[in-house]
């Protein structure tokens, strides 16, 4: 049995347009890439976040950034968990782990990256306050920091 074919960025884009998020967009990046532009809350009680998809037409993994709000400000200096470091504006979300395969360029977008981020992002909120990842997954700890400093990091 054949593989499902890898989906075209034109195909990327109407899955992601099917989502309906409100003051999403895209951008073509040089004929090469696709960056989607979009807006993602946690919870009905979490901060609303912007966030930058980058698409690529081979079956490179796609970047997830979040631009705003500066997620190293709410950290107030503590080592954000669950992020790889880049070049550039905004913070690189880590959603799976690449050697576990849970994600393959066959899958869908709006079902993996878009949630995957939402639920990053809970995780995130949770730890700014207790200090604690409690989203699981395989990556390094971070360093540990007081309760203090991230009840301030909320207000």
């Amino acid at each position: 049995m054949r593989p499902d074919p890898i989906p075209t960025l034109t195909q990327r884009a109407l899955e992601l347009q099917s989502l309906g998020l409100p003051e999403s967009r895209f951008e073509r990046r040089g004929g090469k890439e696709l960056w989607f532009y979009f807006h993602v809350a946690p919870g009905r009680f979490g901060r609303l976040y912007s966030c930058l998809l980058k698409l690529s037409p081979d079956s490179r993994k796609p970047e997830l950034f979040v631009v705003k709000p500066d997620l190293h400000e709410l950290a107030v200096g503590a080592t954000i968990p669950h992020i790889y470091p880049h070049k550039g504006r905004g913070t690189k979300l880590c959603l799976w782990w690449p050697r576990g395969r849970e994600w393959v360029p066959q899958m869908s977008l709006r079902d993996t990256y878009v949630p995957w981020a939402a639920e990053w992002l809970f995780f995130f909120e949770d730890w700014l306050l207790s200090g604690e990842w409690a989203g699981g997954g395989q990556h390094p700890k971070p360093k540990r920091w007081s309760r203090l400093h991230a009840a301030e990091a909320l207000v």
